[in-house]
């Protein structure tokens, strides 16, 4: 009798076994994988809309800027933006001291439908004369950058320096405005 006991207990315990393996395998893994893939996906969403909502708060900072950005690009006219560029670096040039051997506008047409005004300029200068072009160039309400710059040795004391200078301007489509 105590076998045939044993049997069945042991029968239960393996049923028992095999249900808890299968609802483990089967049911409970994939429910606690689909749960987490939820709540990592619940997480991003609500990182979305605080950005989205932060985004809206400063839409109007934002919408100024885009006009100061737009105000200040270079003019649609080809030959206009490469007149004021030119009038605006030789303006740069007087207040800093820097001298320019040669400038170089060429137009790029871009895959988004805005146009680039690239720049490639020489020129000599000491150091602080081309610091102040520089910060000129960049913190001037025209929107242009400089996008490479390259400064040699003129002089064995180093006063005088050769600058090699690339920068850009960027002409938008009015369908962006």
């Amino acid at each position: 009798m105590q076998s045939v006991e044993r049997e069945k207990m042991l029968l239960i315990a393996a049923v028992t076994a095999v249900v808890v393996l299968f609802g483990d395998r089967f049911l409970l893994g994939p429910f606690l994988n689909a749960w987490d893939k939820r709540s990592n996906r619940i997480e991003e969403l609500q990182e979305q809309v605080s950005r989205g909502r932060a985004l809206m708060d400063r839409e109007a900072s934002i919408r100024k800027k885009w006009g100061q950005m737009w105000e200040g690009g270079i003019p649609i006219a080809k030959a206009v933006s490469v007149n004021q560029v030119l009038e605006s670096v030789d303006r740069w040039a007087r207040d800093s001291g820097i001298s320019f051997t040669s400038i170089k506008p060429t137009w790029r047409a871009n895959d988004d439908g805005h146009m680039t005004l690239e720049c490639r300029a020489n020129g000599f200068g000491d150091l602080e004369e081309i610091a102040r072009f520089i910060h000129s160039l960049e913190s001037d309400p025209m929107a242009l950058k400089v996008d490479t710059l390259e400064l040699t040795q003129r002089d064995e004391r180093g006063s005088s320096l050769g600058m090699n200078l690339n920068f850009s301007g960027l002409m938008l489509p009015e369908a962006l405005k």
